[in-house]
């Protein structure tokens, strides 16, 4: 594929983080209610795209020792990305009965400053899977890039809604949770540098993307959105899963 849609379409996934900040800084609580939809759709393109089109399409270009290591390197790294950054998915933005202690305002910025380190750092690696997805087959990378975009949406709100709550501006949040997107066209330019090595590196990157999307879905999105609301999550998660097959399939 042309460099400029190697970086283009992972731009793309990358501003869906900025998109969900604008839209917790100009609807503020009237966009909370589409978070379990976006989530479950997030996790059911996730779950079919790593298990029917990346790992497949990692042991075409390697073997399954090769697509194994890179996808239990990629759990790993979603593990340890966690355990480096704890607020990656702050537990407030998942409970909708709101209860618990509210944070004062400096703890409040300091969670917004680590979810925005978070977000940009869980970023990068998602950035390169979409890379050698897109290297490796068009369609593939497309469907990982929408994947990956639609939860970003949601992680952009609450990124953006850290900030609004602590007193910040909507222009301030905003830029950060931009800035934190950025993270994934750099990425995918970053494969660019590893594809030239081969097809097993290649097969490594898409197996390691799978590993991650994998852990993140399992710990974090399935959990969240289930959490907000079973029955919109389910509907979000039959129907991404619905259209990624019937994407795959043409």
């Amino acid at each position: 594929m042309e460099t400029s849609q190697n970086f283009s379409i992972p731009l793309l996934s990358g501003l869906a983080t900025m998109l969900g900040g604008l839209s917790a800084a100009i609807c503020g609580r009237l966009v909370v209610g589409s978070v379990p939809v976006l989530l479950g759709l997030s996790s059911g393109i996730g779950f079919v795209v790593a298990f029917f089109d990346i790992l497949p399409e990692a042991v075409r270009f390697g073997s399954w020792i090769t697509a194994a290591a890179g996808f239990t390197v990629g759990i790993l790294l979603g593990s340890l990305t966690e355990k480096i950054f704890p607020q990656l998915l702050p537990g407030w933005t998942c409970s909708p009965s709101g209860r618990g202690s509210v944070p004062v305002r400096r703890d409040l910025l300091r969670t917004g400053y680590l979810f925005t380190i978070g977000v940009a750092a869980h970023n990068l690696p998602e950035g390169m899977a979409v890379g050698a997805g897109l290297e490796a087959r068009a369609e593939l990378g497309i469907l990982l890039s929408t994947a990956i975009g639609l939860h970003n949406i949601p992680e952009g709100m609450a990124l953006s809604g850290l900030f609004l709550t602590a007193g910040k501006r909507p222009l301030f949040s905003v830029a950060l949770a931009a800035g934190a997107g950025l993270f994934l066209p750099v990425g995918a330019i970053l494969t660019q540098t590893y594809i030239s090595a081969g097809p097993v590196v290649i097969a490594f990157l898409l197996a390691l993307g799978a590993g991650a999307l994998v852990y993140i879905i399992v710990k974090d999105l399935l959990p969240c959105s289930l959490g907000l609301h079973p029955r919109q999550a389910v509907f979000g998660i039959a129907a991404g899963a619905a259209a990624s097959l019937a994407f795959s399939l043409l």
